[in-house]
Protein backbone atom coordinates (compact mmCIF):
# COMPACT_ATOMS: atom_id res chain seq x y z
CA UNK A 1 0.00 0.00 0.00
CA UNK A 2 1.16 3.53 -0.39
CA UNK A 3 0.69 7.43 0.18
CA UNK A 4 -2.27 9.39 -0.02
CA UNK A 5 -3.31 11.48 2.86
CA UNK A 6 -6.80 11.78 2.01
CA UNK A 7 -6.79 8.12 1.54
CA UNK A 8 -6.31 4.57 2.94
CA UNK A 9 -4.51 3.56 -0.28
CA UNK A 10 -1.29 2.81 -1.87
CA UNK A 11 0.02 5.18 -3.78
CA UNK A 12 2.38 8.73 -3.77
CA UNK A 13 2.29 10.64 -0.96
CA UNK A 14 0.93 13.60 -0.92
CA UNK A 15 1.66 15.52 2.23
CA UNK A 16 3.51 18.19 0.61
CA UNK A 17 2.57 21.13 -2.30
CA UNK A 18 2.09 19.61 -5.19
CA UNK A 19 3.50 22.83 -6.84
CA UNK A 20 6.95 22.37 -4.93
CA UNK A 21 9.17 19.54 -5.70
CA UNK A 22 11.30 19.89 -2.68
CA UNK A 23 12.27 16.48 -2.59
CA UNK A 24 13.14 16.50 -6.68
CA UNK A 25 15.17 13.46 -7.80
CA UNK A 26 18.97 14.05 -6.75
CA UNK A 27 20.25 10.99 -8.53
CA UNK A 28 18.74 12.37 -11.66
CA UNK A 29 19.87 15.99 -10.92
CA UNK A 30 23.40 14.59 -9.89
CA UNK A 31 23.94 12.83 -13.51
CA UNK A 32 22.52 16.01 -15.29
CA UNK A 33 19.44 14.36 -16.40
CA UNK A 34 16.42 16.28 -17.22
CA UNK A 35 12.85 14.44 -16.60
CA UNK A 36 10.49 17.54 -17.66
CA UNK A 37 8.15 15.60 -20.02
CA UNK A 38 9.53 12.83 -19.77
CA UNK A 39 7.07 10.25 -22.06
CA UNK A 40 5.57 7.47 -20.75
CA UNK A 41 6.59 4.14 -22.52
CA UNK A 42 6.23 1.80 -24.01
CA UNK A 43 9.45 3.68 -25.78
CA UNK A 44 13.20 4.50 -24.71
CA UNK A 45 13.17 7.93 -22.63
CA UNK A 46 14.30 10.73 -25.53
CA UNK A 47 18.05 10.72 -25.42
CA UNK A 48 20.11 12.87 -28.12
CA UNK A 49 18.94 12.43 -32.07
CA UNK A 50 16.01 10.34 -31.12
CA UNK A 51 12.98 10.49 -32.98
CA UNK A 52 10.30 12.62 -32.02
CA UNK A 53 7.38 11.24 -30.03
CA UNK A 54 3.53 12.22 -30.34
CA UNK A 55 2.23 11.04 -27.10
CA UNK A 56 -1.77 9.23 -27.27
CA UNK A 57 -3.42 12.24 -25.56
CA UNK A 58 -1.33 15.13 -27.32
CA UNK A 59 -2.30 12.91 -30.69
CA UNK A 60 -6.07 13.09 -29.71
CA UNK A 61 -5.97 17.02 -29.27
CA UNK A 62 -4.31 17.25 -32.30
CA UNK A 63 -6.83 15.23 -34.41
CA UNK A 64 -9.74 16.96 -32.28
CA UNK A 65 -8.24 20.08 -33.15
CA UNK A 66 -8.55 19.23 -37.15
CA UNK A 67 -4.66 20.26 -37.11
CA UNK A 68 -3.27 19.64 -40.50
CA UNK A 69 -2.07 16.38 -39.60
CA UNK A 70 -1.03 13.31 -42.02
CA UNK A 71 -1.35 9.95 -40.02
CA UNK A 72 0.84 7.39 -41.61
CA UNK A 73 0.00 3.75 -40.78
CA UNK A 74 2.92 1.94 -40.91
CA UNK A 75 1.44 -1.83 -40.37
CA UNK A 76 0.92 -4.53 -42.60
CA UNK A 77 -2.52 -5.03 -44.18
CA UNK A 78 -3.57 -7.78 -41.74
CA UNK A 79 -2.92 -5.94 -38.65
CA UNK A 80 -4.77 -2.76 -40.30
CA UNK A 81 -7.79 -4.74 -40.95
CA UNK A 82 -8.09 -4.96 -36.72
CA UNK A 83 -8.17 -1.86 -36.54
CA UNK A 84 -6.97 2.03 -37.36
CA UNK A 85 -7.09 5.29 -36.61
CA UNK A 86 -9.31 7.49 -39.23
CA UNK A 87 -8.33 9.83 -41.66
CA UNK A 88 -5.21 8.39 -42.18
CA UNK A 89 -3.01 6.69 -44.80
CA UNK A 90 -1.84 2.93 -44.82
CA UNK A 91 1.86 3.05 -46.34
CA UNK A 92 3.49 -0.82 -44.49
CA UNK A 93 6.82 0.21 -43.86
CA UNK A 94 8.61 -1.57 -46.46
CA UNK A 95 7.08 0.00 -49.25
CA UNK A 96 7.51 3.49 -47.36
CA UNK A 97 10.82 4.27 -49.47
CA UNK A 98 8.55 4.17 -52.52
CA UNK A 99 5.59 6.86 -51.58
CA UNK A 100 8.31 9.51 -50.53
CA UNK A 101 7.37 11.98 -53.63
CA UNK A 102 3.78 12.17 -52.41
CA UNK A 103 4.47 12.84 -48.76
CA UNK A 104 4.43 16.23 -47.50
CA UNK A 105 7.56 18.46 -46.44
CA UNK A 106 5.80 21.63 -44.93
CA UNK A 107 3.22 19.70 -42.04
CA UNK A 108 3.66 16.75 -39.39
CA UNK A 109 3.88 13.08 -40.54
CA UNK A 110 3.06 10.58 -37.51
CA UNK A 111 3.31 6.86 -38.19
CA UNK A 112 1.75 4.60 -35.87
CA UNK A 113 1.98 0.67 -35.74
CA UNK A 114 0.84 -2.04 -32.96
CA UNK A 115 3.14 -0.66 -29.89
CA UNK A 116 5.71 2.26 -31.48
CA UNK A 117 9.15 0.23 -32.65
CA UNK A 118 7.93 0.03 -36.65
CA UNK A 119 6.49 3.84 -36.68
CA UNK A 120 9.93 4.93 -34.59
CA UNK A 121 12.16 3.10 -37.66
CA UNK A 122 9.34 4.61 -40.14
CA UNK A 123 10.11 8.18 -38.46
CA UNK A 124 13.45 8.00 -38.48
CA UNK A 125 13.40 6.97 -42.27
CA UNK A 126 12.00 9.67 -43.17
CA UNK A 127 13.68 12.42 -40.90
CA UNK A 128 17.34 10.63 -42.77
CA UNK A 129 15.41 12.17 -45.84
CA UNK A 130 14.46 15.16 -45.64
CA UNK A 131 11.33 15.20 -43.37
CA UNK A 132 11.69 17.64 -40.53
CA UNK A 133 8.64 17.32 -39.32
CA UNK A 134 8.31 13.13 -39.04
CA UNK A 135 7.45 11.25 -35.62
CA UNK A 136 5.84 8.38 -34.03
CA UNK A 137 3.47 7.86 -32.14
CA UNK A 138 3.98 6.93 -28.56
CA UNK A 139 2.94 3.49 -27.38
CA UNK A 140 1.20 2.88 -30.69
CA UNK A 141 -1.97 1.72 -31.42
CA UNK A 142 -2.07 -0.41 -27.72
CA UNK A 143 -0.78 2.41 -25.41
CA UNK A 144 -3.63 5.21 -28.07
CA UNK A 145 -6.09 3.25 -26.79
CA UNK A 146 -5.62 2.56 -23.26
CA UNK A 147 -4.82 6.30 -22.70
CA UNK A 148 -6.84 8.53 -24.96
CA UNK A 149 -9.67 6.81 -26.75
CA UNK A 150 -11.13 3.82 -24.74
CA UNK A 151 -13.78 3.35 -27.48
CA UNK A 152 -11.24 2.30 -30.14
CA UNK A 153 -11.12 -1.43 -31.48
CA UNK A 154 -8.45 -3.29 -29.24
CA UNK A 155 -6.45 -6.12 -31.01
CA UNK A 156 -7.32 -9.56 -30.12
CA UNK A 157 -6.11 -10.14 -26.48
CA UNK A 158 -4.82 -13.68 -28.12
CA UNK A 159 -1.71 -13.26 -29.91
CA UNK A 160 -0.89 -17.34 -30.99
CA UNK A 161 2.35 -16.33 -32.14
CA UNK A 162 3.53 -14.82 -29.24
CA UNK A 163 2.15 -17.95 -26.97
CA UNK A 164 1.36 -15.10 -24.43
CA UNK A 165 -1.67 -14.41 -23.65
CA UNK A 166 -1.84 -11.51 -20.83
CA UNK A 167 -4.95 -9.86 -19.79
CA UNK A 168 -5.26 -6.86 -17.36
CA UNK A 169 -8.53 -6.65 -15.25
CA UNK A 170 -8.62 -3.44 -12.99
CA UNK A 171 -10.82 -3.31 -9.97
CA UNK A 172 -11.95 0.46 -10.07
CA UNK A 173 -13.95 0.70 -6.75
CA UNK A 174 -10.40 -0.51 -4.86
CA UNK A 175 -8.18 0.63 -7.50
CA UNK A 176 -6.61 -3.00 -7.76
CA UNK A 177 -5.02 -4.64 -10.25
CA UNK A 178 -5.55 -8.52 -10.71
CA UNK A 179 -3.36 -10.53 -14.23
CA UNK A 180 -4.52 -13.47 -16.03
CA UNK A 181 -1.52 -14.99 -17.76
CA UNK A 182 -2.21 -18.26 -20.38
CA UNK A 183 -0.48 -20.23 -22.88
CA UNK A 184 -3.18 -20.10 -26.06
CA UNK A 185 -1.93 -23.16 -27.25
CA UNK A 186 -2.25 -25.42 -23.85
CA UNK A 187 -5.07 -23.33 -22.85
CA UNK A 188 -3.62 -23.23 -19.57
CA UNK A 189 -3.15 -20.02 -17.37
CA UNK A 190 -2.73 -18.32 -13.97
CA UNK A 191 -3.80 -15.67 -12.13
CA UNK A 192 -2.35 -13.35 -10.06
CA UNK A 193 -3.43 -11.50 -6.59
CA UNK A 194 -7.74 -11.67 -7.27
CA UNK A 195 -10.28 -9.76 -6.00
CA UNK A 196 -12.69 -10.85 -3.82
CA UNK A 197 -15.69 -10.49 -6.82
CA UNK A 198 -14.40 -13.97 -9.13
CA UNK A 199 -17.51 -13.68 -11.40
CA UNK A 200 -14.89 -11.99 -13.94
CA UNK A 201 -12.17 -14.23 -13.81
CA UNK A 202 -15.09 -17.12 -14.28
CA UNK A 203 -16.47 -15.73 -16.85
CA UNK A 204 -12.56 -14.92 -18.53
CA UNK A 205 -11.95 -19.24 -18.07
CA UNK A 206 -15.06 -20.22 -19.22
CA UNK A 207 -15.35 -17.48 -22.52
CA UNK A 208 -11.15 -18.71 -23.37
CA UNK A 209 -11.90 -22.38 -22.72
CA UNK A 210 -9.06 -22.01 -20.31
CA UNK A 211 -7.54 -24.29 -17.22
CA UNK A 212 -6.35 -22.70 -14.22
CA UNK A 213 -3.53 -24.28 -12.91
CA UNK A 214 -2.49 -21.92 -10.68
CA UNK A 215 -3.70 -18.63 -7.93
CA UNK A 216 -0.73 -16.56 -7.33
CA UNK A 217 -0.92 -13.69 -4.63
CA UNK A 218 2.55 -11.36 -4.52
CA UNK A 219 1.62 -10.74 -0.55
CA UNK A 220 -0.58 -10.97 2.18
CA UNK A 221 -2.66 -7.81 0.73
CA UNK A 222 -3.65 -5.29 4.03
CA UNK A 223 -6.29 -2.73 2.35
CA UNK A 224 -8.61 -5.03 0.51
CA UNK A 225 -10.22 -8.64 0.79
CA UNK A 226 -8.05 -11.30 -1.62
CA UNK A 227 -10.42 -13.78 -3.54
CA UNK A 228 -7.52 -16.79 -3.65
CA UNK A 229 -10.34 -19.38 -1.51
CA UNK A 230 -13.12 -18.39 -3.74
CA UNK A 231 -11.40 -18.92 -7.05
CA UNK A 232 -9.52 -22.07 -5.29
CA UNK A 233 -13.25 -23.24 -4.45
CA UNK A 234 -14.60 -22.91 -7.76
CA UNK A 235 -11.97 -24.16 -10.15
CA UNK A 236 -9.62 -26.51 -7.45
CA UNK A 237 -6.68 -24.66 -8.77
CA UNK A 238 -3.96 -24.47 -6.06
CA UNK A 239 -2.47 -21.28 -4.10
CA UNK A 240 0.75 -20.62 -4.24
CA UNK A 241 2.43 -18.15 -1.62
CA UNK A 242 5.42 -17.20 -0.42
CA UNK A 243 7.77 -19.11 1.88
CA UNK A 244 7.49 -16.39 4.66
CA UNK A 245 3.49 -16.28 4.23
CA UNK A 246 1.94 -16.71 7.55
CA UNK A 247 -1.32 -17.87 6.08
CA UNK A 248 -3.04 -20.64 7.81
CA UNK A 249 -5.37 -22.31 4.63
CA UNK A 250 -3.94 -24.99 2.53
CA UNK A 251 -1.57 -23.41 -0.54
CA UNK A 252 1.66 -25.01 -2.03
CA UNK A 253 5.21 -22.45 -0.62
CA UNK A 254 7.59 -21.09 -3.02
CA UNK A 255 11.11 -19.29 -3.05
CA UNK A 256 13.45 -17.08 -4.54
CA UNK A 257 14.00 -18.76 -8.45
CA UNK A 258 10.90 -21.72 -7.87
CA UNK A 259 8.78 -21.54 -11.40
CA UNK A 260 4.90 -22.12 -11.70
CA UNK A 261 4.42 -23.63 -14.98
CA UNK A 262 1.04 -22.96 -17.49
CA UNK A 263 1.63 -24.63 -20.33
CA UNK A 264 4.75 -23.72 -21.83
CA UNK A 265 5.17 -20.97 -20.56
CA UNK A 266 6.22 -20.07 -16.60
CA UNK A 267 6.25 -17.84 -13.62
CA UNK A 268 9.20 -16.83 -11.99
CA UNK A 269 9.51 -16.02 -8.49
CA UNK A 270 11.71 -13.21 -6.98
CA UNK A 271 11.85 -12.76 -3.29
CA UNK A 272 11.29 -9.37 -2.77
CA UNK A 273 10.53 -8.63 0.79
CA UNK A 274 10.05 -4.87 1.87
CA UNK A 275 6.51 -4.10 1.49
CA UNK A 276 5.68 -6.98 3.53
CA UNK A 277 7.56 -9.47 4.91
CA UNK A 278 6.09 -12.38 2.16
CA UNK A 279 6.25 -10.08 -0.87
CA UNK A 280 7.29 -11.55 -4.08
CA UNK A 281 7.75 -10.66 -7.57
CA UNK A 282 6.64 -12.40 -10.44
CA UNK A 283 8.48 -12.06 -13.78
CA UNK A 284 7.28 -13.67 -16.87
CA UNK A 285 9.40 -13.25 -20.02
CA UNK A 286 9.87 -9.50 -20.62
CA UNK A 287 7.57 -8.79 -17.83
CA UNK A 288 7.39 -8.27 -14.13
CA UNK A 289 4.47 -8.28 -11.94
CA UNK A 290 5.88 -5.89 -8.73
CA UNK A 291 2.66 -6.09 -6.38
CA UNK A 292 2.98 -3.10 -4.14
CA UNK A 293 7.00 -3.41 -4.25
CA UNK A 294 7.34 -0.84 -7.09
CA UNK A 295 4.07 1.01 -8.85
CA UNK A 296 4.10 3.37 -11.51
CA UNK A 297 5.55 6.74 -9.48
CA UNK A 298 6.21 5.10 -6.31
CA UNK A 299 6.11 2.24 -4.06
CA UNK A 300 3.69 0.60 -1.35
CA UNK A 301 4.22 1.99 2.25
CA UNK A 302 6.04 -0.57 4.71
CA UNK A 303 4.48 -0.07 7.94
CA UNK A 304 1.71 -2.56 7.92
CA UNK A 305 2.43 -6.32 7.36
CA UNK A 306 5.74 -6.33 9.05
CA UNK A 307 7.71 -4.37 6.38
CA UNK A 308 11.13 -2.58 6.43
CA UNK A 309 12.40 0.09 4.22
CA UNK A 310 15.93 -1.22 4.44
CA UNK A 311 14.42 -4.44 2.83
CA UNK A 312 12.35 -2.54 0.47
CA UNK A 313 15.31 -0.64 -0.31
CA UNK A 314 17.48 -4.03 -0.85
CA UNK A 315 14.59 -5.57 -2.69
CA UNK A 316 14.10 -2.68 -5.33
CA UNK A 317 17.88 -1.93 -5.95
CA UNK A 318 19.42 -5.70 -5.47
CA UNK A 319 16.20 -7.04 -7.92
CA UNK A 320 13.91 -4.52 -9.15
CA UNK A 321 16.36 -2.00 -10.83
CA UNK A 322 18.93 -4.83 -12.41
CA UNK A 323 16.42 -5.54 -14.56
CA UNK A 324 16.84 -4.17 -18.13
CA UNK A 325 15.09 -1.38 -18.71
CA UNK A 326 12.85 -2.49 -21.59
CA UNK A 327 11.14 -5.03 -18.99
CA UNK A 328 7.53 -3.67 -18.50
CA UNK A 329 6.62 -3.44 -15.53
CA UNK A 330 3.00 -4.40 -13.94
CA UNK A 331 1.69 -3.18 -10.67
CA UNK A 332 -1.05 -4.20 -7.83
CA UNK A 333 -2.02 -0.69 -7.74
CA UNK A 334 -3.70 1.97 -9.55
CA UNK A 335 -5.48 5.22 -9.87
CA UNK A 336 -6.79 8.40 -7.91
CA UNK A 337 -7.82 5.65 -4.99
CA UNK A 338 -3.79 5.27 -3.88
CA UNK A 339 -2.99 8.80 -5.39
CA UNK A 340 -1.17 6.83 -8.32
CA UNK A 341 -1.30 7.25 -12.03
CA UNK A 342 -4.18 6.00 -14.33
CA UNK A 343 -1.80 4.31 -16.30
CA UNK A 344 -1.54 0.28 -15.91
CA UNK A 345 1.94 -0.35 -16.78
CA UNK A 346 5.39 0.94 -17.45
CA UNK A 347 8.87 -0.20 -17.50
CA UNK A 348 11.99 -0.33 -15.56
CA UNK A 349 13.84 2.42 -17.45
CA UNK A 350 11.02 4.81 -16.85
CA UNK A 351 10.61 4.36 -13.21
CA UNK A 352 14.33 4.72 -12.63
CA UNK A 353 14.16 7.96 -13.95
CA UNK A 354 10.68 9.02 -12.99
CA UNK A 355 9.58 7.27 -9.78
CA UNK A 356 9.68 9.51 -6.99
CA UNK A 357 10.56 6.82 -4.66
CA UNK A 358 13.64 5.29 -6.49
CA UNK A 359 15.29 8.53 -7.10
CA UNK A 360 16.16 9.48 -3.39
CA UNK A 361 19.36 8.72 -4.38
CA UNK A 362 20.51 6.82 -0.85
CA UNK A 363 19.76 4.29 1.74
CA UNK A 364 19.32 7.04 4.60
CA UNK A 365 17.50 9.07 2.23
CA UNK A 366 15.08 6.16 1.16
CA UNK A 367 14.18 5.39 4.91
CA UNK A 368 13.46 8.69 5.42
CA UNK A 369 11.28 9.09 2.69
CA UNK A 370 9.04 5.92 3.53
CA UNK A 371 9.24 6.83 6.95
CA UNK A 372 7.59 10.08 7.19
CA UNK A 373 4.20 11.51 6.09
CA UNK A 374 2.00 8.85 5.92
CA UNK A 375 -1.42 9.04 6.41
CA UNK A 376 -2.74 6.99 9.45
CA UNK A 377 -3.05 3.23 8.59
CA UNK A 378 -6.40 1.73 7.18
CA UNK A 379 -8.79 1.85 9.95
CA UNK A 380 -9.73 -1.95 9.71
CA UNK A 381 -6.38 -3.47 8.14
CA UNK A 382 -5.74 -5.56 10.68
CA UNK A 383 -9.31 -7.55 10.01
CA UNK A 384 -8.48 -7.35 6.60
CA UNK A 385 -5.06 -9.22 7.20
CA UNK A 386 -6.22 -12.13 9.59
CA UNK A 387 -9.24 -12.82 7.22
CA UNK A 388 -6.53 -12.77 4.20
CA UNK A 389 -4.61 -15.05 6.34
CA UNK A 390 -7.57 -17.12 7.86
CA UNK A 391 -8.96 -17.92 4.82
Amino acid sequence: MTHRADSEGVGLKSRRDPTLNTRGPPLARSVGASTEGLPHPFVRPPRSGAVPLVSPTDLRGLLESAAPLLLLDVRPAAERSLVHLPGDRHVPLDTIGTTLATLPHDRPIVAYDHFGAQARRAARFLQDRGFPLAAALEGGLEEYSRVADADLARYPDEDPGAHLFLRQIPRPDVGCLTYFLGDPVAREGVIIDPGRDIAPYRALLSDGGWRLVGIVETHTHADHLAGHAALHAATDAPIHLSRRSEARYPHRSFAEGDAIRFGGEEVVVLETPGHTLDHVTLRVRDKVFTGDTLLLGSCGRTDLGGGSPEKLYESLTTKILTLPGETEVYPAHYGAHHALTERHVSTIGFERVRNEALTQGSLEAFVRYMSEGWPPKPVDFDRIVRTNLDE
